[in-house]
């Protein structure tokens, strides 16, 4: 079969074995063929011109109906020809490279694209990836197997590394790895280590190359690429994320760039949600005002470096950290994509978001949402309030004293009487607490309830992002209208006590010309009753007075009453009796206040 050499980067020797006129294409690209053998003794080939740059992912194979590849761009970590991977602004080498930026490769060793249903072989030169000492890789160091595809259906794969349908590797004489295509996959999620077969004599110079075969099963459309890569120690889980936050942080524009891009998004975003444009007749119309969450939806915390990738066009932004320590667990299905709209994110591409950061700083940390409007501007609408700690016990009855001198003292004054303890030493009993108020265990009231209140909290919302956005109306001011009786749950005035129906009285009246009067408090009867002159004056009443008025009946405090008023309450046919009405001559009614 005919051979030949591909020289790269660094000098390596990349060395494949051609066993057909595919194959020699794919890595010639336009090169002719060589010409067969005349005999059993295989020709000496024609070595190919040396490469300035990294040598380039080789075209489609002959037959394969696979498009020509895109046309030439930069790739966005080395900036050389991107043949293949549009998708993720990669090329090939960096791919083999930086697919796994949790083990990211010190070298690329060596790689060849895959020909299917043939031996593939690879022979990489050990000389520099060795110690000479030892004959062993360096301490921490190296080396796994990586499998691309090349033409990866989705942009998720164009990083990650797979495997094909079957595979068969060997190095040297010994397999390592095989995957039947009709088996269950019993093969390892990721690369495959094969550091232990790298080992050599101590001190040998020259090094004996390493010979990797493969041997792949797929469909003929697809492309498969496989890589050698060296490995460096790169530290705890955390140093590795600082080092990463670190990339992404110095492929970002100037701050002010990024923020008029964030504006944009912004403005666009809330203006395509605005809740005052949608329809009523719209059965899934969005009600909920334009918010932004300050907590990461990945782990539940406040962002600390607001995230978010190039396609996102959401308000919501996610921790840097947090997504990138999620990444590394993650199955490749959701590897790299957005926790919120599930769009591509890859780190090269992540972009830091201004705008949210600046509304993190400026908020304080309990702060968990903020309303959003079109022109950027925000308002705080949720903070994370601090939850109360029941959870301390009763330390019990107190400990018995013994008596001091004082004790003594007094017990000797008391001339012969019984010397007693002190009240301290005999614990006091608790007093028996009153049985809960019996609640009504139906679910579907407990649902009805909840969202009573969910509904009133968006309608809050909604009102002051009405007013951020400088669209709500002007509101008028409300006439007091209240009089007569206090309604359920009304809160007194002066206790702060919340009342059942008829649990008190408001201070006002309806004059026959319509008009309200009064300082509208509300007065429970507990506090009417307990009320000094100074406070409510003479003019008091009582549940049992208040109810025998009928429906019209009023009531207002001495000062609130004005001479027609005060004609009006005593009657004009008691003018002789000069005595106002007052509660304490009343029979005296029972409270409801709770």
């Amino acid at each position: 079969l005919p051979c030949f050499c591909l020289r790269g980067r660094g000098s390596e020797a990349i060395t494949a074995m051609a066993d057909d006129e595919d194959l020699w294409d794919a890595l010639e690209g336009e090169a002719p063929a060589p010409p067969p053998p005349d005999d059993d003794t295989p020709p000496p080939p024609t070595p190919p011109p040396e490469p300035s740059g990294p040598p380039p992912p080789p075209s489609a194979p002959v037959g394969s109906g696979a498009p020509p590849p895109p046309p030439a761009e930069e790739c966005e970590i080395c900036s050389g020809k991107l043949y293949v991977s549009e998708r993720s602004g990669l090329c090939l080498t960096c791919r083999f490279k930086n697919g796994n930026p949790f083990l990211p490769a010190k070298d690329l060793l060596a790689w060849t694209m895959l020909k299917m249903q043939a031996n593939n072989h690879l022979t990489v030169q050990l000389r520099g990836v060795i110690e000479f000492r030892t004959g062993r890789l360096p301490a921490g160091h190296s080396v796994e197997v990586r499998v691309l595809r090349v033409d990866a259906p989705e942009w998720r794969f164009d990083q990650c590394h797979s495997w094909p349908a079957g595979i068969s590797l060997f190095v040297e004489d010994r397999r390592v790895l095989l995957k039947k295509p009709d088996e269950d996959d019993q093969t390892p999620p990721g690369p495959l280590d094969i550091s232990n077969c790298i080992v050599r004599a101590p001190g040998d110079l020259a090094g004996l190359p390493m010979k990797v075969s493969a041997a792949v099963t797929a469909k003929k459309s697809e492309q498969w690429a496989l890589g050698l890569v060296l490995i460096e120690p790169m530290g705890k889980m955390d140093m590795v994320c600082r080092h990463i936050i670190k990339k992404v942080q110095a492929k970002q524009m100037p701050e002010e760039d990024r923020k008029r891009l964030d504006l944009e998004r912004i403005f666009a975003w809330v203006t395509a949600h605005r809740p005052d444009r949608v329809s009523k007749k719209d059965t899934l119309r969005n009600v909920e005002p334009p918010v932004m969450k300050l907590t990461c939806c990945t782990s539940l915390m406040r962002i600390s470096l607001a995230t978010r990738g190039p396609m996102c066009d959401h308000l919501q932004c996610f921790d840097l950290e947090s997504y990138i320590h999620t990444m590394r667990s993650i199955p490749p299905k959701h590897a790299w994509c957005c926790p919120i709209c599930d769009r591509p994110a890859p780190l090269h591409r992540l972009r830091l978001d201004a705008f949210a950061q600046s509304v993190i700083d400026a908020t304080e940390p309990n702060v968990t949402e903020v309303l959003v409007a079109d022109t950027g501007a925000w308002e705080v609408s949720a903070v994370d309030e601090p939850m109360d700690d029941d959870s301390s016990e009763d330390d019990g009855p107190p400990i018995p004293r013994k008596p001091t001198m004082v004790d003594l003292q007094q017990a000797a004054l008391n001339l012969g009487r019984a010397f007693s303890a002190p009240s301290s030493r005999l614990p006091a009993q608790a007093p028996q607490a009153s049985p809960p108020p019996r609640r009504s265990r139906s679910p579907k009231r407990k649902d009805k309830d909840k969202g009573k209140k969910e509904e009133s909290e968006v309608d809050k919302k909604r009102e002051n992002w009405e007013k951020l956005q400088g669209i709500a109306k002007p509101e008028e001011p409300k006439e007091e209208t209240r009089f007569g009786w206090l309604p359920e749950n009304a809160h007194c005035s002066k206790c702060e006590k919340s009342v059942v129906d008829k649990g008190g009285v408001y201070c006002g009246r309806k004059r026959p010309n319509g008009e309200y009067v009064g300082c509208f408090e509300e007065i429970c009867w507990k506090c009417m009753n307990k009320a000094n002159k100074k406070e409510f004056g003479s003019v008091k009443t009582s549940k049992t007075e208040f109810s025998s008025l009928g429906p019209e009946a009023w009531w207002m405090h001495e000062k609130c009453m004005s001479a027609e008023d005060k004609k009006e309450y005593f009657g004009e046919s008691d003018e002789d009796d000069g005595k106002k009405k007052d509660a304490s001559d009343d029979e005296g009614g029972t409270f409801a206040w709770l």
